[in-house]
């Protein structure tokens, strides 16, 4: 939509208002008005054209048409600027018909991603020397690869120790898990230790860019290599 205010160019308002006007009373009923409204937009834009057309003639541009020319503006503006907002707004017109017209096509607001509440599950798939192959499914479908919706994938959080851990709490954040198996690497002074691993489902980075997180699975235990 063009920046409908005083500022507008003259010439500018000029073509968006004679365009505004013959689509309008083309079809006022595509966008969600009537024959009678494009008749009120086409006597404005009728009183318009023609102050332009005197105050940007060099032989009859005199302080008073230049006067009567930024008052058919001003009036223009106010008559046509709510039947811009109506279309603008009127979810039944469409944004090809808002584009064509000069209205604003208001972009969807996003709504936020929800907290998940998936939960993963994890599974030893084979260990190598320091090395553990693990999968990370939804519990609810763990016949499938894919993710919960909005999520970017899953924290993988681990501690090793001579003692299994019982909590998620004692466990140290490792990585965002996007792939199916991945791969936990261990140092040489953890080889014989116990550990113990956790997941939760995360999402990106929401409302000041922090994001979400869902239930922790199981915790699973086993012995690195």
């Amino acid at each position: 939509m063009a920046n409908l205010n005083n500022s507008l160019s003259d010439g500018a308002f000029a073509d968006w208002l004679l365009n505004f006007s013959n689509l309008l009373t083309a079809a006022p009923t595509t966008y969600g008005l009537l024959a009678g409204d494009a008749v009120i937009v086409a006597t404005q834009n009728t009183a318009y054209q023609a102050a332009y057309v005197v105050a940007n003639d060099p032989s009859t541009r005199t302080p008073a048409a230049i006067a009567a020319k930024d008052s058919a503006k001003a009036n223009a503006l106010a008559v046509v600027r709510p039947y811009v907002v109506r279309i603008s707004n009127n979810p039944a017109v469409s944004d090809e018909d808002k584009t064509a017209i000069g209205a604003t096509v208001k972009k969807p607001v996003p709504s936020p991603v929800p907290t998940p509440t998936a939960i993963p599950q994890v599974s030893l798939v084979s260990l190598q020397p320091l090395q553990a192959a693990l999968k990370i499914v939804n519990a609810a479908t763990p016949t499938s690869k894919a993710k919960p919706f909005g999520s970017i994938g899953v924290e993988l959080w681990a501690a090793t120790g001579t003692t299994a851990a019982v909590d998620p709490e004692q466990l140290n954040f490792q990585f965002i898990a996007s792939k199916i198996p991945t791969v936990l690497e261990f140092l040489a002074a953890q080889q014989g230790k116990i550990c113990t691993v956790a997941a939760r489902y995360s999402t990106r980075g929401g409302i000041g860019g922090k994001a979400k997180t869902g239930p922790w699975s199981a915790l699973l235990t086993f012995t690195v290599a």
